[in-house]
């Protein structure tokens, strides 16, 4: 009775505290709509967003997260981080309500078409053909990275549902197990962090950084975290002295503005505590300091107006002036940096943005794409993945190759060169002039046999510098060589080379395979895709595609490829093999003796045991000290037993060793018994194992094939030595 008080109880407080949760989270549903109604402009709207959540609220029921949490938490957070951190709209808030409905519940996107239209379906079925690399084989970022580029065909809020939606599951990373943590960090800093920083989502990808270090390095990660505490009354004091003279001279002058000021990311002062390997105390740009306002004339002559203001009160450093105003980066970031030296003696950076400029800084492309609307031409960004887009349909690289080129084609810092007309070009830190001429057209790079970089002759290799003039210098025929896929390293100019290319390589290939082939046949093996891949990789080629063409170009020399086929293609395994246990094996007290008869032993002629076959050793008391090894049945041995010779209880045994496969060709004579000769040579004199044997005799002749594991050195020469001992074999020959 007791028991039964006790479980209603527990039942009662159960229920209870679902009420409370379930209550709990409607009402900051409700909030989060009435803290945002600015951002939703009309009824329809709310009573879209109320729909997405009620329905994903009723799919997620009694579903709950790693954390514990009622799953439909995780759905309301994604929505929250898309508004409030990414400043999406109503259709990206509904489809972050409705992202894990298709993947994780009964429903499907047919469901959500039928509910929700067009829009809304099209976004949520592109999210989930996005899975986690978990889900994948080889390369796992590679897979991510190719399904999400494809997804920005569709609609590029997609990505920004994803890495709401991958922050917030780092936000609870302490829920699950390290190996899923370690995951989730590799993840995260190899694809979505760097994904968010070109994107222009600093705050989102600083957050993600500082997460993966509190995880993967909690003690870095907490050091810096108290340090920084522990100077942030002499910040904020540091602080307030520095922009007070700021204030008055803004104010003075009828400035509309407002100044912040924040310590930097723990990651990236651990990152320049690592680049310039000095401590923390080292670190002088702890902080920046952003002043933002509301332009009433011109903004880019407000922004330079207030930066000459502030360079008026303290003495810049003009080597560390970033101006991003005319030619803001292709986020559509734009601000002026200026750095000062305080009355402290300490450098300070102010970033000087309108409120424009400030919504785009914290929003990156989103804010871009809000402003400006899909009409409006397309930005470097959908150009930059159009390019890799297009190069994905026709590379055949490998998965870390496609990695490599993705993050130096779209996370790398950039550079901005020009024309000769005085446009400007932006192009990856490390590009060269031929990198240029693709970008200019791919007719002119085609042509291309030089450069000229600032009036200066330079070679289609030049690695370009910020702020270089460049005119490529052409001839009226095709100068392409293949030599150019070293130089470039844009994804553009690599796609066009090989698109040239492609005929003559698909022939060149052609033409290694058969000659690869032909070696393989004079070897006597027959063509596998798993010794052309270790031969692949043996001589570091990403493919056996890559192999091909380098042997179609003669790039290998023979030698080295017949040397590759004998390591690489001969089937090879761990195989049995027979020998004998010694009469005083384990004896302690006869140890000398056994090392004296250890390899003393011989099979015996009269009967030819073979493994298997139970046996006895046999010495002659007046012999040397060979021991004969007879079947035990044998009339000999038994008539040597009874005449005086020693016997001892032998038996085989086995043991196991890498060996590879042989094939053998004789023939000769046939006699009686030669079979058995034949069989005791080869597996006992030379101790292979018989893989299988065909044994053919006709008119007095035979012809024999075996087939034997070994892994004797110098096998071929001792088995000739062997069976030239045996008078009726005329001819032995080994395949291979």
């Amino acid at each position: 009775m007791h028991n039964e008080i006790v479980f209603q109880t527990i039942k009662l407080f159960m229920v209870i505290k679902d009420k409370t949760e379930e209550q709990l989270i409607k009402t900051d549903f409700e909030y989060f709509l009435q803290r945002n109604q600015d951002r939703f402009n009309s009824p329809e709207q709310i009573q879209l967003l109320k729909k997405a959540f009620k329905f994903a609220y009723k799919a997620h029921e009694n579903m709950v997260r790693y954390s514990g949490e009622p799953y439909i938490k995780h759905s309301l957070e994604v929505a929250k981080i898309v508004i409030e951190k990414i400043g999406l709209g109503t259709t990206s808030c509904a489809a972050a309500l409705l992202h894990d409905v298709a993947n994780k519940t009964e429903y499907d996107t047919d469901d959500i078409k039928r509910y929700f239209g067009d829009k809304i379906y099209s976004i949520v079925n592109s999210l989930k053909k996005i899975k986690n690399t978990e889900y994948f084989e080889n390369h796992a970022q590679a897979s991510v990275l190719r399904e999400i580029l494809l997804s920005v065909s569709d609609d590029i809020r997609v990505i920004f549902i994803k890495i709401a939606d991958k922050l917030h599951n780092i936000r609870t990373l302490e829920h699950v197990s390290k190996e899923s943590q370690n995951k989730f960090i590799d993840e995260i800093l190899n694809i979505y962090a760097p994904l968010s920083h070109r994107l222009g989502l600093y705050e989102i990808k600083t957050e993600m950084e500082d997460i993966c270090l509190k995880f993967s390095n909690p003690y870095i990660y907490n050091q810096i975290k108290e340090k920084l505490q522990s100077t942030e009354k002499d910040r904020i004091q540091f602080i307030n002295q520095f922009i007070q003279p700021i204030n008055e001279k803004l104010s003075e002058n009828k400035i509309n503005f407002k100044i912040e000021g924040r310590p930097k990311s723990i990651f990236s002062i651990w990152k320049k505590m690592q680049t310039k390997g000095v401590p923390f105390e080292e670190i002088y740009d702890l902080f920046a300091i952003r002043i933002i306002f509301k332009p009433q004339i011109s903004e880019n002559i407000e922004t330079l107006q207030i930066g000459s203001y502030i360079t008026d009160l303290y003495e810049e450093n003009k080597e560390r002036k970033r101006n991003w105003l005319n030619l803001g980066k292709d986020t559509g970031y734009r601000a002026l940096h200026v750095t000062v030296m305080s009355n402290e003696g300490k450098w300070v950076e102010v970033q000087i943005r309108s409120e424009e400029m400030h919504e785009i800084a914290e929003h990156g492309y989103a804010a871009h794409w809000k402003y400006k609307g899909l009409s409006e031409k397309k930005t470097e960004f959908d150009e930059k993945v159009k390019e890799i887009l297009d190069y994905l349909n026709e590379d055949n690289s490998s998965a870390i190759t496609f990695i490599d080129n993705l993050k130096l084609n779209l996370f790398t810092s950039e550079i901005y060169v020009f024309t000769p007309k005085g446009d400007v070009i932006n192009l990856p830190k490390g590009a060269s002039v031929l990198d240029f001429a693709f970008k200019i057209h791919t007719n002119i790079a085609l042509k291309s046999i030089a450069g000229k970089v600032n009036g200066k002759s330079q070679s289609l290799d030049y690695i370009l510098k910020n702020g270089d003039q460049i005119e490529v210098l052409t001839t009226k025929k095709e100068n392409i060589t293949k030599s150019w896929s070293q130089i470039v390293i844009t994804q553009k100019a690599k796609y066009q080379i090989n698109k040239y290319y492609k005929t003559e390589i698909k022939q060149t290939i052609q033409n290694g395979e058969i000659f690869f082939n032909t070696i393989l046949t004079n070897f006597g093996i027959t063509n596998n895709n798993k010794c052309i891949e270790k031969i692949a990789k043996h001589l570091k080629y990403r493919s056996k595609d890559k192999l091909y063409e380098a042997i179609g170009e003669k790039n290998i020399l023979v030698f080295r490829l017949k040397e590759a086929v004998k390591k690489y293609c001969f089937e090879e395994k761990s195989t049995k093999f027979w020998k004998i246990k010694l009469p005083f094996s384990g004896s302690e007290k006869n140890s000398a003796i056994e090392n004296e008869f250890s390899s003393k032993y011989k099979i015996a002629k009269c009967c030819n045991p073979i493994p298997g076959d139970e046996i006895i050793g046999v010495k002659d008391p007046k012999g040397d000290i060979t021991i004969y090894i007879h079947d035990k049945n044998c009339l000999t041995a038994q008539t040597e037993v009874a005449f005086g010779s020693y016997s001892y209880h032998v038996q085989w045994t086995s043991y196991k060793a890498i060996s590879v496969l042989k094939e053998i060709k004789i023939s000769g004579i046939d006699e009686p018994g030669l079979l058995t000769k034949i069989i005791t040579t080869v597996s006992k004199n030379l101790s292979v194992n018989i893989n299988s044997l065909v044994y053919k005799a006709e008119k007095e002749h035979f012809k024999a094939k075996l087939k034997v594991y070994t892994h004797q050195e110098n096998f071929s020469a001792k088995l000739i030595k062997q069976l030239n001992k045996i008078p009726a074999i005329k001819s032995i020959e080994i395949l291979k």
